[in-house]
């Protein structure tokens, strides 16, 4: 299992098929025949990884949009991250 940290760069796979559920995003993976489903920052979060982005950027740029501390933000981003990765729905380099 890949460990992200915070000087990983990560894109989301080509694989997955997303869909915007009132305020939630699903992410269906036909590999896998799995639904997934996340809120706001998550589906914020996808739609950042549309591009290959470092983890500590991307904590930056939702630090800007969301009332979140540093450290809160680096957690649940690299825990977040985490398991995309287990699920194969992101790529990390």
């Amino acid at each position: 299992m890949t460990m992200i940290s915070l000087d990983s760069r990560v894109v989301r796979q080509d694989e997955p098929l997303a869909s915007q559920v009132d305020d939630d995003l699903v992410l269906f993976s036909p590999d896998k025949g799995m639904y997934y489903g996340t809120q706001a920052v998550g589906r914020r979060i996808w739609s950042l990884l549309a591009e290959e982005t470092g983890v500590e950027e991307l904590c930056d740029r939702l630090l800007q949009e969301f009332d979140v501390d540093r450290t809160t933000c680096r957690d649940e981003v690299v825990a977040f991250l985490d398991s995309l990765a287990a699920e194969q729905l992101i790529r990390v380099r």
